[in-house]
């Protein structure tokens, strides 16, 4: 089947390469609107599977749209893609029925993957799931990289265990039964998705927050997230 999209950016040269990367990898792009006016046509025209919606538009408003003009019993997802997201915007977004939240500027490797991945679910829990993905996304990792998803999959176990788990014995070997892969090769992809993010942003935002140039270990990069998803976590409740 294939996949359409309608896309509402005010960017026309980042709509330009994005369609094209997308019509290069089997994705119709069946609307573009370049303001929150032809928004509204694209909305109530063609059919198509996934929304890609700027939230700062001219004349209407990327979440000025999702209040008042893209019904709540939509039969499409919308991914909402802003350069500034803050936990108010995201909650309120996921009460309008967001599907999913972009970081810009987003890799298009990772905009299709997200495409993929959200019709490929009926789960939507963006304040819960994607907050790290959120986080990640915004601190240079790759979502289609495999330490992307041993690192997440490694602090969900964190929180599932009331002790501190010991990476190599415990740890590692988990996230490897799982994904049926070797012990080794998780502790690799996860030092290669850490040095990869080390070199866009990964750099500041860990001395912002832990005060060091030094890049992390995986363990203590682990660590961090646990303990910053945690505090998420804790906020919602």
């Amino acid at each position: 089947m294939v996949i359409k999209v309608a896309i509402i950016e005010d960017s026309k040269a980042y709509v330009s390469e994005m369609a094209q990367y997308l019509k290069e990898h089997d994705i119709e792009i069946v609307n573009i609107g370049y303001n929150g006016k032809e928004a509204l046509d694209i909305i109530n025209g063609e059919a198509f599977d996934v929304l890609l919606l700027d939230l700062i538009l001219p004349h209407i408003d990327g979440m000025t749209l999702l209040k008042k003009y893209i019904k709540p019993n939509k039969q499409y997802k919308v991914i909402c893609m802003s350069a500034f997201v803050s936990d108010d915007v995201l909650k309120e977004s996921v009460s309008l029925g967001v599907d999913y939240f972009l970081i810009k500027p987003v890799e298009f490797d990772v905009l299709l993957n997200t495409i993929q991945r959200i019709l490929d679910t009926d789960d939507s829990n963006i304040l819960e799931i994607d907050a790290l993905d959120l986080l990640l996304e915004k601190i240079g990792f790759s979502y289609n990289l495999n330490g992307y998803k041993y690192i997440k999959y490694g602090v969900h176990l964190m929180l599932k265990h009331t002790h501190k788990m010991q990476l190599t014995k415990e740890l590692y070997p988990l996230i490897s039964e799982y994904y049926g892969i070797q012990a080794n090769n998780v502790e690799r992809s996860i030092r290669h998705a850490i040095k990869l993010a080390w070199e866009k942003e990964l750099k500041s935002y860990w001395y912002n927050s832990e005060k060091s140039y030094v890049r992390p270990t995986n363990g203590e990069f682990i660590t961090h997230l646990y303990h910053k998803y945690r505090e998420i976590l804790k906020e919602k409740n």
